[in-house]
């Protein structure tokens, strides 16, 4: 559903809230950029996407927009200087979420939240979150050192008890993973058709020289050419189990051999990756928070892919760069790309345990 948006209309809903904030207001500029997703901030400027923010009620997008304002108030961006920036994000957005909800904001879905960020400070929840992701980054070493020892593979299945909502590998001393998203899986399966170039892995010949006691001798092997790459919306708005999940996802649905390349993006690109198996997928690097580019996008595919696919919540502009890609969107935002072809799915809490449920376009 679509919305309309009054940026002067939502300045007047925050100051009912917070009158306080009518000097704040007189000095912070608004602007309305393409890449903002559907807001940010700098040091005195509030950045607002007026199409994304019209796929929000007038309570979330006074929300969204106080978000902004309570970041420039308490300085978070000189605050947060010489800190992990992902790391210091979260602690400010989790400290924001907890006053703006105290002061009678209405949140849109999903805003982050931490236990105790209501009477802590960006600083003391950022220590939290800090040491939690260095624990959990030992965790990951330890786990993979036993992987290496190991040369079973774990395999992960979608669970079919409906007592159950967790799953684990088959690897000695493997952890069970909460499944938070079963109707993720279930719709990328339907993908199977669209992905098809994928699933027949040709080969080429290259001649590859090399030199045995002293003399040059020429062979030739195969090489596999690269099929599938996919690129993620890395935006502030997509949580990384969630695209970690949808890569581990495609990626079952190819053939073992296959090279498959995966990409993030937000208003850059930040370079392809090559995933193989499990591991890979575990170690690949997320970059990106923010804005969304999708003509940044779609030029950053190769001339060599047969199957292109990009995995977004479609919160942006579409480009004006054909591409034959396959959309994939994870929301109820509506997007028409120059070519390709669009699957919506539907949120988990809209789909039946055991239906799956998206359309293709």
């Amino acid at each position: 559903m679509e919305y309309t948006f009054d940026l002067n209309e939502t300045q007047q809903n925050i100051l009912e809230k917070c009158p306080e904030w009518t000097e704040l207001m007189n000095v912070v500029e608004f602007k309305n950029t393409p890449w903002a997703d559907p807001t940010g901030y700098g040091d005195k400027t509030v950045y607002y996407n007026g199409r994304s923010m019209r796929q929000f009620p007038q309570d979330a997008q006074a929300y969204l927009i106080a978000q902004q304002l309570m970041h420039i108030q308490l300085a978070h961006q000189q605050r947060g200087k010489g800190r992990d920036s992902r790391i210091w994000d979260l602690a400010c957005a989790a400290v924001v979420n907890e006053l703006l909800l105290a002061d009678g904001f209405e949140p849109p879905v999903n805003i982050f939240r931490q236990k105790d960020a209501k009477s802590l400070s960006a600083e003391e929840m950022y220590a939290i979150l800090y040491e939690k992701a260095e624990r959990e980054d030992q965790e990951f070493r330890e786990d993979e050192k036993a992987e290496e020892r190991s040369e079973e593979l774990t395999v992960l299945i979608p669970v079919q008890d409906e007592d159950r909502d967790k799953q684990a590998g088959d690897m000695p001393g493997a952890q069970d993973r909460d499944i938070e998203d079963p109707g993720l899986a279930q719709a990328v399966a339907g993908l199977s058709d669209l992905l098809e170039p994928s699933l027949q892995l040709d080969y080429d010949w290259f001649p590859a020289d090399r030199i045995r006691d002293g003399i040059l001798i020429e062979q030739f092997k195969p090489y596999p050419v690269p099929h599938a790459e996919i690129l993620l919306d890395t935006s502030a708005s997509i949580d990384k189990d969630l695209l970690r999940a949808f890569v581990r996802a495609v990626r079952d649905l190819l053939r073992e051999d296959a090279v498959v390349k995966v990409g993030c993006f937000d208003t850059e690109f930040y370079g392809f990756q090559e995933i193989h198996s499990e591991k890979d997928i575990s170690k690949l690097e997320i970059k990106g928070a923010g804005g969304t580019n999708f003509e940044t996008a779609v030029k950053a595919f190769s001339g060599d892919a047969e199957t292109k696919i990009v995995f977004t919540d479609g919160y942006a502009d579409m480009p004006e760069t054909r591409c034959d890609a396959i959309w994939l969107v994870y929301s109820d935002m509506p997007v028409d790309p120059p070519g390709g072809k669009v699957i919506y799915v539907k949120k988990p809490e809209e789909i039946n345990k055991y239906e799956v449920d998206f359309l293709i376009t």
